[in-house]
């Protein structure tokens, strides 16, 4: 891997600094989503510098890690520009649809990058309940707890329909920090 991916890291790391410690301080949901992922980033991170080499599926889990929460990153980011117009604390207040929209996005990006041409139906599914969420974060009012179940229950049908098993980046990470002796 070229060490350009580590110096985009390093800078994406100043770049997101403020936002991420403000998440932290306010102890955000949001925040906790990413924390095996950073874990496991800033542990490969450090070894890199330290040992300059790391193996193949190091730096493939580093590369992959880092792509993923840079997308989600950068989702954030337009959300709290977009919707909340900067204002951290009134987003952070609907934090849990916020990851409702990230969850959805991330349901898409998986079915498209899992299968050739993914299914017209199964996409627009995704994408009325992405146009939902996206309704309710424009007028600040939090997702019910029956949108919660409609997307689990519309992925859980994609999946099982097109006989793929689904496991979030996020759960993968928390896989890798554990074996990594990360996880207190």
């Amino acid at each position: 891997m070229k060490d350009v991916v580590f110096h985009d890291y390093a800078n994406w790391l100043v770049e997101i600094s403020d936002l991420t410690e403000e998440l932290k301080q306010k102890e955000s949901i949001l925040i906790e989503r990413f924390k095996y992922v950073l874990d496991v980033l800033t542990f490969l991170y450090e070894k890199k510098i330290n040992e300059k080499e790391l193996t193949q599926e190091e730096e493939n889990i580093f590369e992959t890690g880092f792509y993923y929460v840079f997308e989600q990153f950068e989702s954030i980011k337009l959300i709290l520009e977009h919707d909340y117009h900067g204002d951290l604390e009134r987003m952070n207040e609907q934090a849990k649809t916020v990851i409702l929209l990230l969850n959805t996005i991330e349901f898409q990006n998986e079915i498209i990058g899992s299968i050739e041409q993914p299914n017209e139906a199964h996409m627009q599914s995704l994408i009325d309940i992405e146009q939902e969420i996206l309704s309710l974060l424009e007028k600040k009012v939090d997702a019910p707890s029956d949108l919660f179940v409609k997307l689990d229950t519309v992925t859980e049908g994609i999946y099982k329909e097109l006989e793929l098993d689904y496991y979030p980046i996020h759960d993968i990470f928390f896989e890798i920090a554990d074996e990594l002796g990360l996880i207190l």
